[in-house]
């Protein structure tokens, strides 16, 4: 499932590391620049110095330097600091840290003020930066040419020592940002987080309606969800009213036509002919009524019944009802588990259930529930009675179908329960013999748990 935080969080930290990164990529351009121009500045200026201490000896006629280089580098031996002048590619002095060797300026780069940058092997296979450049001494007329070189390692060494730190700051600052970041989206997403909570809380039946909420761009959604969680109720209402209405004209005319069956006039067999089909008219209109109820009522938001407290409120009905037989009945449901449906509906489930296991139970009928881990409630309702076949388990679901005229009924409780289940997503499951944990029949019934 893909997360708006997780993606919000991703996208800020990536950009956030990424103009990081170029920032640190442009200061480290800039600080090498800023190097490179301070150490060729600096040989620049020695290199002037140099040129404004040569000086030709007539007598001789040879160059030389009137004065020492102040930099005592130039005079250790093969520092990588060097200097020399020659005329015509043949060296006339050089510095004393040179030793024997030569600096090849054959091949470079023209640069301002008549300055030559190249780059070349020097003694020990260091790699040198030099600047070079013609000019002619005092006292002669010939072209002579400068050459001063430095180690390109020691620019290196110095750009790590500034960006070395320079990278530890970026890296601590990518933290602080990322820290920020979560916060940031965490504090965000807030009113998000909170309206899911009130939208669950509406859904386990614990509220009503959304509270109020101080974001400006999430109050007109609370405000809409409202407005439709209203006209919901509305028209769950009226869909109620309208069943109602129409359970009570037709509950009328089964009522004198069930009265008129007890006319004596009648022959006894026409006399409960007519009984039992009143009744069973009677029993479909209500189940159908009521179907019809629960198709326009499935799926409200915050429908919930307890399964302990339906189980106690029917649990007295059918002790009274077959108190001649004296059965045992026995519940084992936890208190936690909720039904995610409309009570009436619940209890007319198990109602059918258990009345069918004590039209058919010896001594003891057992109700127990569980919740399973795909978000089901399974009840199931024994009876230590004679049981089923397979043959009979996959008939008795069909509408009408009775097993025993002799006990009363319509053949209808197993059928109604199944058609139901159905309407709420769940399942109804007869075992027959070897199947069922005690000596007599068992229901399973599978319904959607509340949260």
């Amino acid at each position: 499932m893909a997360s708006l935080s997780l993606r919000l969080t991703l996208l800020a930290i990536s950009g956030t590391v990424l103009g990081l990164a170029l920032i640190g990529v442009i200061i480290a351009g800039l600080l090498r620049d800023f190097i490179v121009e301070t150490f060729e500045a600096n040989m620049e200026a020695t290199l002037v110095s140099l040129m404004a201490n040569t000086e030709f000896v007539e007598d001789t006629q040879q160059v030389r330097i009137n004065a020492a280089v102040a930099d005592s580098r130039y005079d250790q031996p093969l520092s990588g600091w060097y200097w020399q002048i020659s005329e015509g590619g043949d060296q006339l002095i050089r510095s004393g840290s040179l030793w024997q060797g030569t600096l090849n300026t054959s091949v470079g780069e023209d640069l301002a003020n008549g300055l030559r940058r190249s780059f070349a092997m020097g003694p020990q296979a260091q790699e040198l930066r030099i600047l070079s450049r013609s000019f002619t001494g005092p006292g002669s007329t010939v072209p002579l040419e400068i050459a001063i070189a430095m180690p390109e390692s020691e620019i290196n060494t110095r750009l790590n020592t500034i960006t070395t730190p320079l990278i530890v700051s970026i890296g601590l600052l990518a933290v602080v940002l990322a820290l920020v970041t979560l916060v940031q989206v965490r504090y965000g997403l807030a009113p998000l987080r909170r309206l899911t909570t009130n939208l669950r809380a509406i859904k386990d039946g614990t509220a009503t309606t959304l509270p109020a909420d101080p974001t400006e761009e999430i109050a007109p959604i609370v405000g809409e969800m409202n407005a439709l969680l209203d006209a919901n109720r509305k028209t769950i209402e009226r869909a109620r009213t309208h069943v109602g209405n129409l359970a009570h004209g037709l509950k009328t005319p089964l009522s004198v036509l069930a009265t008129e069956s007890y006319d004596p006039t009648l022959p006894p067999t026409k006399q409960k002919v007519f009984s039992e089909l009143s009744e069973r008219m009677d029993r479909l209109v209500s189940h159908h009524l009521r179907r019809a109820r629960s198709a326009a009522t499935l799926g409200l938001a915050g429908a919930r019944t307890p399964v302990k407290d339906a189980l106690s409120d029917l649990e007295p009905v059918f002790a009274g009802i077959y108190a001649d037989k004296r059965l045992r009945l026995k519940f084992s449901v936890a208190p936690d588990l909720a039904f995610g449906g409309e009570r009436q509906d619940f209890e007319e489930l198990l109602g059918n259930l258990i009345d069918n296991a004590c039209k058919w139970a010896v001594a003891h009928v057992t109700v127990s529930a569980r919740r399973t881990d795909a978000g089901f409630l399974e009840i199931t309702v024994c009876d230590d009675g004679p049981g089923m076949s397979e043959e009979q388990a996959e008939s008795a679901l069909v509408w009408g179908k009775r097993f025993d005229e002799g006990r009363p009924g319509a053949g209808l409780g197993l059928a109604i329960v199944a058609d139901l289940a159905a309407l709420y997503g769940g399942t109804l499951t007869l075992l027959p013999h070897g199947e069922a944990p005690m000596t007599g029949a068992c229901a399973v019934l599978r319904l959607p748990a509340a949260s």
